[in-house]
């Protein structure tokens, strides 16, 4: 991160201005405020409607007293650049730019609580609106890149299809609701069949993949129900073409302007809000651009390892801390020090560079007034404002440290497929599926203390894969047989693979159903191919453990979910059985690795019900099958432990995750100083040396967050 910034500093600060809000006669005095505060980024949006109110005439004097204002206070200014609000004129320009749903209504141009300048809506397969789209960019990153205030360009902020507009993404939890779904305008018609000529090449492939008889590509007809899965996978896939492409645009206008004078950043949502089925969300996908990475931070550990992840050793910010979300009498639960400790110091941990807060002042515009702000209306001073600032300046005190240090390298990782994620919600009404599948696998080994990567087909080449010791694929229906045939091999060279109910199912690559489960060939890996699958009822859920294994020998109340699918074993070792006596969970030696299967969703139950036994084996098979360093907890305690390492120097931030006090004892397997220093309260913990590495005391008041440095 250090490379590319233009002075020594931790990036730290608020987002402060979406016109009109705050109003102009604040800007001195906040501006002033935010600095001797000791913050030292500001973020400012330029926004398309909002600065280019007629065509090819331009309104920067906001923007322009601001980031002067900024350099007077030395702030280092994020430009956030907004398009996703396209100008009256440009609806009045073009008839046809408004985004249609499937049942035919055009959706611009609307407001938001976010956006209440308007002009949302706009399609982008409209080639006359991105035109003007990227010369106002041109025309802004023109005006601005060598403005001494200027440090960052954000040039994808929040690129998704649906803009943020939320109602346009329910259906994606609700299938009835497809008639909601976009777009299906005139210009994205033509051009998802243009795409197809692309992606097959030849009408016979793409007959043969969506098992039709079209004569041209004319003839193909645009997915208006779920019924069928590969010609809606491709429908919403086109999206997420549309959204890469679109974002990729936007970079090659800065970087051919601005020449590398200042970072350039894409700034992701995050996949459990922002379904990949509605709004074309791939964080891989956007992912490619940039010289970092920024996100929409919630308290939701999970987010940070997905970007993480997807940015692969590009540097990653909060490029939005949201902690006081609300609407109108609708407010947010006040927050304290030990909230902002939880968020921030759950990013240091997942190895982010900066924290921008949104925001200073609460809003004053629309349905999201009178909430989201640090400081008072007024703007004057609040306790968690103090907090917020206290926080930065032990970011600041480790600077040098923080900028440079890095957690350990993760060696498990969790599958995201997002075609994957289009067939859950096809199959089963819910994108949620899928994705909650993929939150109750990770919960399960976050609390662990597992360090936990994802991947995702665009990654997929066995030099990455052979740096983990265990890959897991959650609701695994569609992989395709490339996928599969790497899997394979990570297993056969020793890699552990765990997988559940109907691993391949789907043959993505020729249309149909697969014949044989696992499938794909995947039968042989796993050592054992599908007896009979039911669904799960109360009185049938229960799967009870039959394998001594120390690690899961213990268990009980184990609970299937949605479906209950039993084994016939061919070589595989059965390790649990339903209460029928049917084989359950199985593992199989291949090659020099095991292939495990768990037949059902054992992640999806353990999100949605919070059942506790099929947390613990998801964990528990991890570590029988791996030799995975990390923290343990003596006792068992929900206490997640990170450690950050540079030059010598260490990290240990501890989090409390129960609903109380704790006391307990850690015992670190890698060498540590035997001295530490809480860096809020400068106490010190003496750690102790033993056969199985450093332990450490931990006592901790309920949400209390500790950050130990030595």
């Amino acid at each position: 991160m250090r490379h590319l910034l233009s002075d020594n500093y931790f990036p730290f600060g608020t987002q402060y201005y979406r016109a009109p809000s705050p109003h102009s006669e604040d800007w001195e005095c906040d501006l002033k405020a935010i600095a001797d505060l000791g913050m030292n980024t500001v973020k400012y949006w330029v926004q398309w409607r909002w600065n280019n109110p007629r065509e090819n005439e331009f309104y920067f004097d906001d923007i322009d007293r601001l980031m002067d204002l900024a350099a007077e206070n030395r702030l280092k200014v994020m430009l956030n650049t907004i398009v996703d609000v396209a100008p009256a004129w440009v609806y009045e320009k073009y008839f046809d730019v408004s985004m249609v749903t499937r049942d035919g209504i055009a959706i611009g141009p609307q407001t938001q609580p976010h956006r209440q300048i308007g002009g949302l809506g706009w399609c982008l397969n409209h080639i006359g609106a991105v035109d003007h789209m990227l010369k106002f960019l041109e025309v802004t990153v023109e005006r601005y890149s060598n403005h001494p205030a200027l440090e960052i360009w954000n040039m994808g902020s929040e690129p998704e299809l649906t803009s943020s507009m939320a109602e346009m993404r329910k259906w994606s939890d609700d299938a009835s609701r497809m008639g909601e779904s976009i777009c299906y305008c005139n210009n994205c018609r033509k051009q998802f069949k243009d795409w197809l000529k692309l992606r097959y090449s030849s009408i016979e492939r793409l007959n043969r993949v969506w098992n039709r008889n079209y004569s041209n590509f004319s003839q193909a007809e645009i997915p208006s129900t779920r019924n069928t899965f590969n010609d809606l996978i491709d429908w919403r896939m086109f999206f997420v073409h549309t959204l890469g492409e679109n974002v990729r645009h936007r970079f090659e206008v800065a970087s051919s302007i601005d020449q590398g004078k200042h970072p350039l950043m894409c700034h992701h949502v995050f996949i459990q809000g922002f379904p990949v089925v509605s709004t074309a969300s791939d964080p891989w996908n956007v992912g490619r651009f940039g010289d970092l990475h920024g996100f929409t931070q919630m308290d939701d550990p999970m987010m940070i390892d997905v970007l993480r992840s997807c940015a692969r050793g590009k540097p990653v910010i909060s490029a939005e801390m949201l902690m006081l979300p609300g609407y109108t009498l609708d407010l947010p639960d006040t927050i304290d020090a030990d909230d902002i400790k939880r968020l921030i110091f759950s990013g240091i941990a997942g190895n982010l560079k900066g924290f921008i807060f949104w925001q200073y002042r609460p809003e004053i515009l629309g349905r999201e007034a009178p909430t989201w702000g640090l400081a008072h209306l007024d703007g004057s001073s609040t306790e968690k404002l103090e907090a917020y600032v206290r926080v930065g300046q032990v970011l600041q005190a480790n600077k040098e440290f923080l900028l440079e240090a890095s957690p350990a390298k993760a060696k498990v990782a969790i599958f995201y497929n997002p075609e994957n994620q289009i067939f859950a919600w096809a199959s089963t009404g819910s994108e949620k599926t899928a994705t909650n599948s993929i939150m109750g696998i990770y919960y399960a080994l976050y609390e662990k203390n597992y360090v936990i990567d994802f991947i995702h087909p665009i990654d997929f080449n066995r030099d990455l894969l052979k740096t983990y010791q265990v890959i897991i694929v959650p609701f695994p229906y569609v992989l395709g047989e490339t996928l599969c045939r790497d899997l394979e091999w990570f297993v056969e060279q020793g890699g552990t693979l765990i997988g559940e109910a109907y691993f391949a199912g789907w043959n993505i690559d020729e249309g149909h159903h697969a014949k044989t489960i696992p499938g794909s060939g995947m039968d042989k890996v796993f050592g054992v191919s599908q007896d009979d699958a039911i669904p799960v009822r109360e009185d049938n859920s229960d799967i009870g453990v039959v394998s001594n294994l120390p690690q899961i020998n213990k268990l009980s109340g184990i609970k299937a979910h949605l479906i209950r699918e039993s084994y016939i074993v061919h070589e595989a070792e059965v390790l649990a059985k339903y209460a029928n006596g049917k084989p359950a969970v199985t593992i199989n030696r291949f090659g020099q690795g095991q292939a495990i299967l768990m037949g059902s969703y054992i992640g999806l139950e353990f999100f949605t019900n919070g059942t506790p036994p099929n947390s613990e084996l998801v964990s528990g098979l991890v570590a029988m099958a791996s030799e995975i360093s990390r923290p343990i907890v003596v006792n068992n305690s929900r206490i997640r432990i990170d450690q950050l390492m540079y030059d010598n120097k260490v990290m240990v931030i501890v989090r409390n995750l129960e609903d109380g006090p704790i006391e307990d004892t850690v015992i670190f397997p890698v060498e540590l100083p035997t001295e530490l220093i809480e860096q809020f309260n400068q106490s010190k913990v003496l750690l102790t040396k033993t056969a199985n590495g450093m332990t450490m005391a931990v006592r901790l008041k309920i949400k209390e967050v500790q950050v130990w440095y030595g």
